[in-house]
Formats: C-alpha cells, sequence, structure tokens
C-alpha cells in the first residue's frame, strides 16, 4: 500500500461526496496503520516522526468515516421519506 496516494484519494473521496470510496479507503488506511505500516505525512514535516502522523492520520480517517456514516443515514432517511 502507498498510504500517501490512499490519503489523496480519500480526500478526493471526501470532496466528490463518494461514500462508499471515504468508507473503503478510510479502513484500509486504519487497518494499515494498525498493522503498523508506516503512515503518510498528513500535518507537519517527516521529522515530527511515524507516531505523529498514524495519530493525525487516525483522527483524520474516523473522522472521514463518521461523516460518510452520517451522510449515508441522512441519505436512507430522506429516501425513506419520499
Amino acid at each position: 500500500m502507498d498510504p500517501q496516494a490512499t490519503l489523496r484519494e480519500l480526500l478526493e473521496a471526501l470532496e466528490q461526496s463518494n461514500w462508499d470510496a471515504v468508507l473503503e479507503l478510510s479502513q484500509a488506511l486504519l487497518t494499515w496503520i494498525q498493522h503498523e505500516g508506516f503512515p503518510p505525512v498528513i500535518l507537519g514535516s517527516e521529522s515530527l516522526g511515524p507516531e505523529w502522523h498514524r495519530q493525525i492520520t487516525n483522527s483524520v480517517c474516523r473522522a472521514a468515516l463518521l461523516r460518510a456514516k452520517a451522510a449515508r443515514k441522512k441519505s436512507r432517511s430522506v429516501g425513506d421519506s419520499a
């Protein structure tokens, strides 16, 4: 896995409201870093160290998951009331 490319794809999916991709990419990146894969550099330089970037990646992915799940739930409830 290329975590930097996955992060880039995740951010693009968020911008496009592609919730299926957001869910898939967030989960893939979380699994990667939980299994000690190196994290992407998100905020700050590489010199801050992998644990810094792992924590930021974890937060970004969890926020993306919450946003995707909320959007899907909202979409389903709008569809139910139509």
